[in-house]
């Protein structure tokens, strides 16, 4: 008998010959009274499960054959933990489409050996994943609730491996996940009370989620089936559930680097009021705060309709400005500094963000300056003021070194606002009304090591130098000194631009051209026209622009005029330059409208130094 049996197991384990179910579920019962080697159990089982697909429909409609095959493989769920074997057992399960508490009971096998990423080589193996999403499919949330939690939290863990992911996802995966995220919104819209399983299946799922956006190519099958949608209305409808809209907002600050899917937030955020109404739920919540505000900031960059409908929405600056207090407080407290990563920081930055994100757009930037009139309120002047005071705490207590992005946000807000201000009359609006304030926090930055803080600040200047307070407060602090001394940078066209636009403004009175003279501005800026190895346009016109306000009206050139004539009539010959300029030609075409802005200020430049030493000439 025993010989025999060694036989009959023998040809169990040849794939080739044809076997019945109960037969091979015999030689499994024999071997489960033995010692038996893992392997030679996981050829059974793989005979098992391709006798059941060869009798799938008689083994489907003989319940007496399924409760045989599943109490012993129950049975040998309970003797061995080897997890193996265990992806072997859900092999013949997940075969015999397994449904209700079996379900449950399979999806829990699942969750337990997907935990461990040593497990992965299992499921790349073997067909056990492809299984698992067509079972589920047989599943809904309100009916097969447990199994869908344990299910989907299986799948959480095994998309965090991009094979196993892209495998999952070309059996339908997504598809099947949008569906049961539809059924879910269709039953909350139905009943506002739903049992607590179905928000767990939707927390596990939305995690899931979660970890196939980390993948760009699923984005067009994404966008294709409407996900962002379905997705943007489960976080309506879910608003009270924390962890739900926490794994959302996670996905849309994904997707929101993504132009395409931009868009589509755009096009489905029919009421941007969700996302508002979202932050004024939790504010407190850095987790949720933080990835929102990162979203919105991205959608604002390239989307005007957005900007504008986020501005108009009821009291969205009023929420901006709230959290910045509130995280402001926390920040300046060190509640967070036992954290590694500064959350709190991260949330001003993104809120900071997405304001100058907003004022991008003229009419907004305007608005968030403009002083109270019939149409614009006193409360929207408040809001002005209370951003400003953020901001300026922000410079003031914050070090670049320690803090650069947080300094550099304000800075940028800063520069976006002076833009839109009327720097003319220090009665037109808030920002005039602080503009010394706002200059005392900058100066301090000026004599930065930071370049880019130090470019920053320099942009914000060239703003508020349009304000002849601004100019005489530089010039008497030593402002214009630590200006004029950047202009020594002479490899860094960016730093020498903004400072060169800043001079503009600064030698447009008379009696600060002979501090600039005296801090040796002018030969600085000769320098620039001289040493600079490439033709920027653009420097070279605000240089020009600077050279001709220290020098019109006068009689006298603070340096050698030849050099400087020598060196413009060279950079005026646009015969030498540009040649015959060729109309197909959109590079040099675009240079050559450069070149010409620059030679329109640098000829009124020329003709004074040609008059200028003509003259002296004359007296010799």
């Amino acid at each position: 008998m025993s010989h025999e049996n060694e036989i009959n197991e023998a040809r169990a384990l040849c794939f080739d010959v044809p076997t019945d179910c109960l037969w091979v579920v015999s030689l499994i019962e024999t071997k489960m009274k033995k010692n038996f080697e893992t392997s030679e159990m996981c050829a059974l089982l793989n005979k098992l499960a391709l006798a059941i697909k060869q009798e799938n429909l008689s083994v489907l409609r003989d319940e007496n054959k399924k409760e045989i095959i599943l109490k012993t493989i129950f049975k040998l769920v309970n003797i061995s933990t080897d997890d193996e074997l265990t992806v072997h057992l859900l092999l013949v399960l997940f075969q015999m489409q397994v449904t209700g508490k079996y379900l449950a009971s399979a999806c829990k096998l699942i969750f337990k050996i997907s935990r461990l990423d040593k497990n992965d080589c299992l499921f790349l193996k073997t067909n056990v994943l492809t299984l698992f999403v067509d079972i589920l499919g047989l599943a809904t949330p309100h009916e097969d609730s447990e199994s869908l939690i344990y299910g989907y939290g299986a799948l959480k863990f095994l998309t965090m491996n991009p094979d196993l992911m892209e495998r999952a996802m070309n059996n339908g995966c997504l598809s099947l996940m949008l569906l049961h995220l539809k059924m879910i919104n269709l039953e909350r819209t139905e009943r506002q009370i739903l049992p607590e399983t179905i928000n767990h299946v939707l927390y596990q799922l939305t995690g899931t989620l979660r970890n196939i956006v980390n993948d760009r190519k699923f984005y067009d099958q994404l966008l294709f089936s409407g996900g962002l949608k379905t997705m943007y209305r489960s976080l309506e409808l879910f608003s009270g559930d924390i962890d739900v809209v926490t794994n959302i907002a996670r996905t849309f600050s994904i997707l929101s680097t993504d132009g395409k899917c931009c868009e589509a937030l755009v096009e489905c955020w029919s009421n941007v009021s969700v996302l508002m109404s979202i932050i004024d739920k939790y504010p407190g919540q850095e987790e949720i705060v933080v990835r929102i505000t990162y979203a919105l900031g991205n959608i604002l960059t390239n989307h005007e309709n957005a900007r504008h409908q986020l501005y108009e929405t009821h009291c969205s600056m009023s929420t901006f400005l709230n959290l910045l207090q509130l995280y402001l407080e926390k920040d300046l407290m060190n509640i967070s500094r036992d954290i590694k990563f500064n959350i709190v920081e991260d949330v001003l930055v993104k809120v900071i963000r997405v304001v100058v994100n907003m004022s991008i757009q003229p009419e907004i930037g305007a608005k968030l300056v403009m002083a109270a009139n019939d149409s614009h309120p006193v409360h929207k002047v408040k809001e002005c003021e209370q951003f400003l005071d953020s901001l300026l705490t922000i410079l003031r207590r914050k070090s670049i070194d320690e803090n650069e992005e947080l300094v550099l946000a304000a800075l940028a807000a800063l520069n976006n606002l002076s833009y839109y201000a009327d720097m003319s009359n220090s009665n037109r609006g808030p920002f005039n009304a602080r503009q010394l304030d706002i200059t005392q926090a900058l100066s301090l930055l000026l004599t930065t090591r930071n370049h880019t803080c130090k470019v920053e600040v320099a942009r914000v200047f060239g703003n508020l130098t349009r304000s002849s307070t601004v100019r005489n407060y530089l010039l008497e602090t030593s402002g214009l000194l630590a200006i004029t001394n950047c202009l020594d940078c002479s490899g860094d066209k960016e730093l020498l631009t903004v400072c060169s636009g800043v001079l503009v403004n600064m030698t447009s009175d008379e009696n600060h051209r002979e501090a600039f003279k005296n801090y040796d501005g002018v030969s600085k800026m000769v320098n620039i026209l001289r040493s600079s190895g490439e033709r920027d346009w653009p420097l070279f016109a605000l240089v020009c622009q600077t050279l001709w306000n220290v020098c019109s009206g006068g009689d006298s050139f603070p340096g050698d005029p030849m050099t400087v004539l020598d060196t413009l009539v060279r950079l005026t010959d646009e015969e030498q330059l540009f040649g015959e300029l060729l109309s197909s030609d959109e590079e040099k075409a675009a240079e050559y409208k450069q070149w010409e802005d620059f030679a329109s200020v640098a000829t009124n430049l020329l003709e004074w130094l040609d008059e200028l030493l003509e003259g002296r000439f004359d007296n010799i």
